[in-house]
């Protein structure tokens, strides 16, 4: 019997870009929606059908991944927290890592200058030589005429997919756009996420650290 091919995926990226509802709606093929107020956490999302949704904590799975090649892969999904109060456990997250994805929202304008300022550098740090796959996030938005008005209030505009891939030209890594509430694209970027994991990177795998 072929031994099972097992890979790892590590998403980060800033708090409330959507990393969580990502993972949720590939695993689950559902949006992570709650109907009520929970006070202990710090935000709460109103969607515009008036639905209260918050990212839930998403714990750590194992996905089968079929790929157009016939194989299949057991993907292990490492969701993490982007708050700067977990930035000491985050590492623990990063050994034996396979890939990892960067994510940002389109309207955050700071959760896309983060991946140079931030993580980046964080992620080069602990994974050396890992792929990399950045993530525009939330493009469902760019059909929002409401959260367009009030970005463009403060002077601010969606991040084009443009400006996502010219970034992720620069930091070495591949682009790819999604929305984890309409469901589009999730497959593709966790699909194409694997195949990154796949590809041979010498005899020798570089593992990540955490010193």
């Amino acid at each position: 019997m072929p031994k099972a091919i097992r890979k790892k995926l590590v998403v980060v990226g800033d708090g409330g870009c959507g990393k969580t509802s990502l993972l949720v709606v590939y695993q689950k093929q559902q949006f992570p929606v709650v109907m009520y107020l929970n006070l202990s956490f710090p935000s709460i999302c109103i969607s515009d059908a008036g639905t209260k949704y918050v990212p839930t904590v998403f714990e750590n799975y194992i996905s089968v991944v079929h790929l157009d090649n016939g194989k299949s892969v057991e993907l292990a999904l490492w969701d993490t927290a982007g708050q700067e109060d977990y930035d000491r456990l985050r590492p623990l997250s990063y050994p034996e890592t396979d890939v990892v994805l960067i994510c940002f929202a389109i309207d955050q304008p700071t959760s896309f200058s983060n991946i140079q300022d931030r993580w980046l550098p964080e992620v080069v740090h602990f994974c050396e030589k890992i792929p990399l796959i950045l993530v525009g996030m939330k493009i469902d938005l760019r059909k929002n005429d409401k959260r367009i008005s009030e970005l463009n209030a403060v002077g601010h505009n969606l991040i084009s997919y443009e400006e996502g891939n010219n970034l992720a030209r620069e930091i070495g890594a591949k682009y790819f756009e999604c929305s984890a509430m309409e469901k589009i694209n999730v497959n593709g970027v966790i699909e194409a996420a694997t195949l990154e994991a796949m590809k041979p990177r010498g005899l020798t795998k570089k593992l990540c650290s955490i010193l």
